[in-house]
C-alpha cells in the first residue's frame, strides 16, 4: 500500500482549519515583516518549545535543563549538518534504519561513516546521532540505554533527535548522559506543518557556529517561528496522540499489524510490505493517512 509509505504528519481537519484561519488574519503579521530581522519570534519559539516538550503527561524527559544554550533550526536537520561539520575528523556511526539524511549528509560530505549493529562497537573517535522514539520501530531502539553508557564511557559525542516527540506516549528520554551535546526537536511530523521548517536545537555547550550566527543576526525563519509558535500555543505535545491513540489500534487490529508506540507508525513482519524494509526484521509502515480517513469517518 504505497499511503503507508514514509513519515508524515496527520492531515488533521482541526488543525488544517486552524492555521489556514491563523495565516488569514491579518493581525497574524503585525512585526513580521523587519528590514533587520530582528522580530523576536524565534526567541519566544525557541523558549515555548522548552515548555511545550517538558509540558506532556504522555512521556517523560528528563536533563533538558542542561541543555541551556537554544537556537531556532531550519527543522532537525540543520541540527545534523552543523553536528557532522564540528565533528567531521570523526567516524560517523548510525543505526540501521535511522533518518538516510544522515547517510547522504555523510556522503556528501565525505565523513566516514559505518551501521551500529551492537552498542560494544563504538570505539574512541566515533560520533552518533540517534533518535527517539527510534525512527524505524517507533519506540526507544533496544540498544539506545547501552548506546548511551558506552558513548558516555568513551567520551563519544552524541546527538539525540526527537522529530517523533509530538506524537508518542511511554517513551522515556533521559538526557543526562554526559556524551549527550545536543538534543533537537521539531513541529514537521506532529502538524501539517513540514514546508515551515519549524525546529529547534538545545546544547550543553555555547557553540558558535552558523545555526548561531543565523540566530543572533536575524537570518532564521520567521515564518517558521511564527507557525511553530502558533501551534504550540494551541494544542499540547499531547494532542495528536489522545486524538488518535485509539484510531492507531483500531486501524491496526483490522491490518494485522503492530501499533507502536508512536501514533504515525506500525510495524510488520509481512513480507508483502518489503519494499518499505529499512533494513531490520521488521518493517515500519505509515499510518498518517488511514489515520485521518478513519477518524474523519467515524
Amino acid at each position: 500500500m504505497e499511503i503507508m509509505k514514509g513519515a508524515y504528519a496527520i492531515q488533521d481537519s482541526e488543525v488544517t482549519k486552524d492555521l489556514q484561519g491563523f495565516v488569514a488574519k491579518t493581525d497574524t503579521w503585525n512585526g513580521f515583516f523587519n528590514a533587520t530581522g530582528q522580530t523576536g519570534f524565534e526567541e519566544k519559539f525557541v523558549a515555548k518549545m522548552r515548555e511545550w516538550v517538558s509540558g506532556s503527561a504522555e512521556n517523560t524527559l528528563t536533563g533538558l535543563e542542561n541543555f541551556q544554550y537554544g537556537t531556532m533550526t531550519h527543522g532537525t536537520s540543520e541540527a545534523f549538518q552543523m553536528f557532522m561539520m564540528r565533528h567531521t575528523d570523526r567516524n560517523f556511526r548510525f543505526f540501521k534504519g535511522d533518518f538516510m539524511m544522515h547517510k547522504v549528509a555523510s556522503n556528501i560530505m565525505g565523513n566516514k561513516w559505518k551501521w551500529i549493529h551492537d552498542a560494544n562497537e563504538i570505539t574512541v573517535g566515533d560520533a552518533v546521532i540517534i533518535s527517539i522514539p527510534f525512527s524505524d520501530f517507533g519506540t526507544a531502539h533496544p540498544q539506545h540505554t547501552k548506546l548511551l553508557e558506552k558513548c558516555s564511557a568513551l567520551n563519544v559525542p552524541v546527538l539525540i533527535d526527537c522529530a517523533y516527540f509530538g506524537m508518542c506516549y511511554d517513551i522515556n528520554i533521559d538526557l543526562n548522559y554526559k556524551c549527550i551535546e545536543e538534543v533537537t526537536f521539531s513541529l514537521g511530523k506532529t502538524f501539517p506543518v513540514i514546508g515551515s521548517r519549524c525546529g529547534v536545537r538545545y546544547q550543553r555547550e555555547d557553540v558558535d557556529d552558523a545555526v548561531k550566527f543565523a540566530n543572533q543576526h536575524g537570518i532564521v525563519n520567521t515564518f517558521g517561528a511564527l507557525i511553530g509558535l502558533h501551534c504550540i500555543e494551541q494544542y499540547s505535545a499531547d494532542f495528536i496522540t489522545t486524538k488518535y491513540r485509539a484510531v492507531q489500534q483500531r486501524v491496526c487490529d483490522d491490518l494485522g499489524i503492530d501499533a507502536t508506540n508512536c501514533i504515525l507508525f506500525a510495524t510488520s513482519g509481512d513480507n508483502k510490505y518489503s519494499d518499505y524494509n529499512r533494513g531490520n526484521d521488521t518493517t515500519r509502515l505509515c499510518l498518517s493517512k488511514l489515520l485521518q480517513e478513519e477518524y474523519d469517518r467515524k
